[in-house]
C-alpha cells in the first residue's frame, strides 16, 4: 500500500506543478472547497498516469520478467529519502477533491486497486524464494539429520504404526456393533414335502406344497460386548511392548545417525584443513621456484636445481586438485547423511580447533551397560517373549460374550417398503470353551519358552559384547591420541627443519637437497598427522557410542 501512495506522490512532485496552497489542499487535506476544485483536474492527471502503468504491468506474463519491471518502474517513480518530506495522499480527501466527476472517479479508484493488489501479489511473489544455502555447525547438522534423515524418518513412522496396533488391539475389548440388510426374491419358491394322511391320503406318500411369499426384506443389528477373555490383556500389553520396541529402534536409528554425521562432517573438517596446508605447501613451492630461477639466471643455481623443484610443484598442484575433489566428495557424504538435497549449499561453522577431542577415559569402571540402547532393547525383548508365553497359557481359559441383535423382515407378492414389519429381538451371552486343539497349544507354549530362553542368552551376550566394545574403543582412543601428539611434534619439527633448510640454502651455506629433502619430510609428515587427527575424530566418536554417551536428548 505504501507503494502506491509513494507513486501518486512521487508523480504529482515530480510531473505536475502544484501550487504551495494547491500542494497543500492534495496533500495534507485542510484545503478550501476552491482549493480542492483546482487540484481536481491535475489529480486526475496523476490517475491517468497510474492507470498507464497498470496497463503495462498487465501484459507482463512471466514472474520474473515482472518482478524485474517492477523494480524499475519503482526506481523510476520512487523519489530519494530526503524528497519525501509530504504526508501521503489519503484515500477520502482524494475522494473529496474529485467528488464531482462519479463516473470518471469509480474509473480511476477501480484502476488504482488492482494496481495495489498487483503490486502487492508481484511483490510478494519476488520476496518468497526459498533459502538453500546453509552454515550449520556440527550440533545443527545433527538436528537437521534428525528431521530430515531417510532412515530415521521411517523409524519414526514405524513408532506411528506401533502406536495404531496398540489401538487396533485396543478395540477388540470395545463394543462391535454391525448392520446387515437383504432383499431377496424367490422368483421359484421353495417346495416343502408334507405326508399325505394330514389330506386323508395313504400313509407313505407325500404333497409337495409351496409356502412363502416372492419378496423377503429385512434389516439387522448386531452389538456385542467382551466380558472376558485371558489373551486380550496379555495381547494388549505385548502389543505396547511392541511400540516400545519401535520406540528404542528410532533411538538406535537415532544414535547411529548422529555417529554418521559426526564422522561426515569431521571429514569435511580434515580435507578442507589438509587442503589449506597443501595450499600452503604450494604457495612455499612456488616462492622457491621463483627464487630458484632467478638465481639460476644469475648464475648462481644450477637448472637441475630448478627443474627438480618444478617437478615438486607440479606434483604438489596436481594433490591440491585431488584433495579439491575430496573436498567436494566429503561434503556430497555429509549431505547424504544429513538427508540435506545435494544442490543445497552447505557451509560448516565448527572448526576443528573448536572440536573437543579428548574425553574422560578413567571413569570406565563405573560402567552401567543399561546406557547402551542395545542392551535395554534386549530386555524389552524378554519382556515381549515372557507376555507371549502368557498369551499362549491362557488361550486355554474360556472367552465370555454379551451379545444381541435386533431385526425387522417384511413379506409381499410386490417388491415393496412400506408393508407390515415383523420385529424380532434377542439379547444372550456367548462362551467359547477351547477342548482340544490337537496339541497346537501345548507347542506354541514349548515354542515361547525356548524363545525366553534365547531372548535370556542374548542378554548376556550383549552384555559381554559392550564390556568388550568399552575397552576395545577406549583402547583405540587412546592410541590414536598418542598417535596424534606424536605426529603433530613431527610436523612441528618438520616445519622447523624446511624453514632451517631453506634459510641455508638462500645464504648459499646448504644444498638444494637438503631443501628437497626437507619439502618432502614436511609433506609426508602433514599427511601423517591428517590421517591422525581423523583417526582420533572417528575414536572419540566410537567411543562415546561404545559407553551410550554420544547422544541424549
Amino acid at each position: 500500500m505504501n507503494h502506491f501512495h509513494i507513486i501518486i506522490k512521487s508523480l504529482a512532485q515530480r510531473h505536475i506543478p502544484f501550487s504551495s496552497s494547491e500542494r497543500t489542499s492534495v496533500f495534507q487535506g485542510d484545503c478550501t472547497r476552491k482549493g480542492k476544485h483546482k487540484a481536481s483536474e491535475k489529480i486526475e492527471s496523476i490517475y491517468s498516469c497510474v492507470f498507464k502503468v497498470f496497463l503495462v504491468l498487465r501484459r507482463l506474463t512471466t514472474a520474473n520478467r515482472y518482478c524485474n519491471q517492477y523494480r524499475f518502474i519503482i526506481s523510476k517513480l520512487i523519489p530519494p529519502p530526503n524528497e519525501l518530506h509530504y504526508p501521503l495522499l489519503q484515500v477520502q480527501d482524494a475522494i473529496k477533491i474529485t467528488g464531482k466527476h462519479s463516473t470518471m472517479n469509480g474509473i480511476r479508484y477501480i484502476s488504482i486497486f488492482l494496481l495495489f493488489c498487483f503490486a502487492w501479489a508481484s511483490e510478494g511473489r519476488c520476496q518468497q524464494r526459498p533459502d538453500s544455502s546453509s552454515r550449520l555447525s556440527l550440533k545443527q547438522s545433527i538436528d537437521y539429520a534428525l528431521q530430515h534423515q531417510g532412515n530415521v524418518i521411517n523409524a519414526q513412522y514405524e513408532v506411528k504404526k506401533a502406536g495404531a496396533k496398540v489401538n487396533e488391539i485396543t478395540g477388540i475389548g470395545l463394543p462391535q456393533l454391525n448392520a446387515s440388510g437383504n432383499v431377496q426374491d424367490f422368483f421359484e419358491l421353495p417346495t416343502t414335502l408334507i405326508p399325505a394322511q394330514f389330506f386323508g391320503g395313504p400313509p407313505g406318500d407325500f404333497i409337495p406344497l409351496k409356502f412363502g411369499t416372492q419378496y423377503n426384506t429385512g434389516g439387522e443389528l448386531d452389538a456385542s460386548q467382551l466380558l472376558f477373555d485371558g489373551t486380550y490383556i496379555t495381547g494388549l500389553e505385548a502389543a505396547k511392548t511392541y511400540r516400545e520396541l519401535s520406540q528404542k529402534s528410532l533411538v538406535q536409528t537415532t544414535i547411529q545417525t548422529v555417529s554418521l554425521v559426526s564422522k561426515a562432517y569431521y571429514t569435511v573438517l580434515v580435507t578442507n584443513w589438509k587442503l589449506q596446508m597443501v595450499e600452503a605447501d604450494a604457495a612455499r613451492l612456488k616462492a622457491l621456484l621463483d627464487e630458484t630461477e632467478a638465481m639460476y639466471k644469475n648464475g648462481v643455481a644450477e637448472k637441475l636445481d630448478w627443474e627438480r623443484i618444478k617437478v615438486n610443484y607440479n606434483n604438489i598442484t596436481t594433490q591440491i586438485q585431488n584433495t579439491q575433489r575430496l573436498v567436494r566428495l566429503s561434503n556430497k557424504l555429509l549431505k547424504f547423511q544429513m538427508g540435506m538435497p545435494q544442490t543445497d549449499s552447505l557451509t560448516l561453522t565448527d572448526s576443528l580447533k573448536s572440536i573437543p577431542i579428548v574425553p574422560d577415559l578413567e571413569s570406565d569402571s563405573a560402567f552401567n551397560p543399561s546406557n547402551r540402547i542395545e542392551y535395554s532393547m534386549a530386555q524389552t525383548q524378554i519382556r515381549a517373549n515372557q507376555l507371549m508365553l502368557q498369551k499362549d497359557r491362557y488361550s486355554n481359559l474360556p472367552s465370555l460374550l454379551l451379545i444381541g441383535s435386533v431385526s425387522e423382515q417384511t413379506y409381499g407378492e410386490k417388491l415393496e417398503f412400506n408393508g407390515t414389519w415383523y420385529p424380532t429381538g434377542i439379547v444372550g451371552l456367548k462362551v467359547n470353551l477351547p477342548l482340544f486343539s490337537g496339541f497346537q497349544r501345548a507347542n506354541r507354549i514349548q515354542q515361547d519358552k525356548i524363545g525366553l530362553l534365547e531372548s535370556e542368552n542374548n542378554l548376556n551376550t550383549i552384555r559381554q559384547s559392550i564390556a568388550l566394545d568399552i575397552a576395545n574403543s577406549a583402547t583405540n582412543f587412546s592410541n590414536a591420541l598418542s598417535d596424534l601428539k606424536n605426529q603433530q611434534a613431527n610436523m612441528d619439527l618438520a616445519q622447523s627443519v624446511e624453514h632451517d633448510s631453506k634459510i641455508k640454502y638462500e645464504s648459499g651455506t646448504g644444498s638444494y637437497l637438503e631443501v628437497v629433502d626437507a619439502e618432502t619430510s614436511l609433506t609426508e609428515a602433514e599427511s601423517e598427522y591428517y590421517s591422525a587427527l581423523f583417526s582420533a575424530l572417528v575414536a572419540k566418536v566410537d567411543y562415546e557410542q561404545a559407553k551410550g554417551t554420544l547422544y541424549k536428548k
